[in-house]
Parts: structure tokens; C-alpha cells; sequence
């Protein structure tokens, strides 16, 4: 077993080395699906725990002898996010155990963040306040993150957690962060980023004005870009879901 504990946390780390044995047993899921998120009080300090699946065999060596796991990615990179000046959950710790000399399960554990809603939440619905959200969104996107460098590779609405604070103010915070890149982040690329969020184009036309806004560019222009890298962003995952359909009959 592989073990890195944040010095904060250090007091906690009694109860890091045992959760390979306590995951399954113990603490409040909160989702289930491809990977297993938990909720742990632990002494006094709400823990939030995602459980990454098992690796096929490839990854199993890769994972264990060549390249870091998801679990230990998520864990470095929220700490340099944060030195960045970004919002994402506090890292803890990262367990990563193996099994016959192969990796086998791994941990990324976090400071369980309180959120009211997500992107996805508001995204195809009437929702309050909607179109200052996304407008906040967009800021919040360009200067906390692609002004920082930084790149998230799996910017869906799932992952952008929204607090809501006083005066129509909103606080957001990503997760699900094992692929990131650090990387200068030019408009255009920065504009595409918002295509994951699969919004429609009343959406994306509120986003793609503020974040030119932002950029000093054409509004018009990012409105018709945006819409175009939604689309072939959809294009793309429909693809990839009919194959995998048509592979599975």
C-alpha cells in the first residue's frame, strides 16, 4: 500500500491507512456509478472519499511501475490548483494499494465540500437567477482558471459546484480532477472549454458573451464559435456512444 497524507491532516492518518478495509463497510455513499464516492466524519472533520475502480490489466502495470494513479493525480493536482489560486476541495490524502505486484484499488480523499447545486442543475431547466450564474461562471472560469493555466480536461456540469453567497454572489469549485493540464490557455481554446457542459445555444450564447467580454473579443463571433464547438463536441460523443452500443449487441 501507497500512502501520501497531507501535513494538515496528519491526525487523520489512523484512519487513511485502514480504508481499504473500512470503504466498502463503512461511511455514507453519495454516488455510485463507474467509481464510488463516500462521505466519513472523522473526528469532527467531514471527509469526502472517491473509490476509483479497478484498472484493466494495462493500467494495472502502467498505474503501479510507470505513471501515477487517478487517486494520486487528483491529489497533486489539487494542490497545485490551489497554490494557483483555483477552488477544489481540499486534498487530504491519496491511498493507492496493490495486489500481486499490480495496482489494484485507489483513494482520493478531500475535505467534503458544501455546495448547493451544480451546472448540470440549472443546464435545460428554468432555474433562479440563471443567466448571472452562467455570466459568474464564465468569470470564474477565465480568471481563476485559464488565466492560471489551467486546463480541466473534464469540464462537465457534474464537476462545477456552485455555492450561493449574498447579493445574487455565487462561489464555484471543480472536482473530478485526475485530468488536468497545466498549459497556457489561449481565448479560443479557453472558449472551446465550455462545449463539455453540453448547455444549449441560449446558454452558450450568455457564456460565450461574457467570456469574450472578458477577452476583449467579439461577442457575436464567440456566440458562433461556441455554439460550433458544442456541436461537433456532441457529434463526437454521439459517435463514441453509438460505437459502444453497436459493440455491445
Amino acid at each position: 500500500m501507497r500512502v501520501i497524507v497531507n501535513p494538515k491532516y496528519k491526525k487523520l492518518k489512523s484512519f487513511i491507512n485502514e480504508l481499504p478495509q473500512k470503504f466498502d463497510t463503512s461511511g455514507e455513499s453519495i454516488y455510485k456509478g463507474r467509481n464510488e464516492i463516500k462521505v466519513f466524519d472523522c473526528d469532527g472533520v467531514k471527509l469526502n472519499v472517491k473509490s476509483f475502480k479497478i484498472p484493466h490489466l494495462i493500467n494495472k502495470v502502467a498505474y503501479a511501475w510507470l505513471r501515477g494513479s487517478k487517486a494520486k493525480h487528483s491529489y497533486e493536482y489539487a494542490i497545485k490548483m490551489i497554490s494557483l489560486g483555483a477552488d477544489t476541495p481540499e486534498p487530504v490524502a491519496c491511498v493507492e494499494t496493490l495486489k500481486m505486484g499490480l495496482f489494484n484499488r485507489s483513494y482520493y480523499v478531500s475535505i467534503h465540500h458544501d455546495y448547493n447545486f451544480t451546472i448540470r442543475d440549472l443546464i435545460g431547466f428554468e432555474f433562479p437567477d440563471k443567466d448571472n450564474i452562467l455570466r459568474q461562471f464564465a468569470e470564474y472560469t477565465y480568471y481563476k482558471l485559464h488565466k492560471n493555466g489551467i486546463h480541466h480536461l473534464d469540464y462537465s456540469r457534474g464537476n462545477i459546484l456552485i455555492k450561493r453567497l449574498d447579493n445574487e454572489k455565487y462561489q464555484f469549485s471543480v472536482v473530478d480532477i485526475n485530468r488536468m493540464r497545466f498549459e497556457k490557455m489561449p481565448y479560443l481554446k479557453g472558449l472551446k472549454n465550455f462545449a463539455q457542459i453540453w448547455a444549449n445555444d441560449e446558454e452558450l450564447e450568455v457564456v460565450a458573451r461574457e467570456y469574450a467580454s472578458l477577452n476583449e473579443k467579439d461577442e457575436e463571433e464567440a456566440v458562433r464559435l461556441l455554439i460550433q464547438f458544442d456541436k461537433e463536441h456532441k457529434e463526437k460523443i454521439n459517435r463514441k456512444l453509438a460505437i459502444k452500443k453497436k459493440f455491445k449487441k
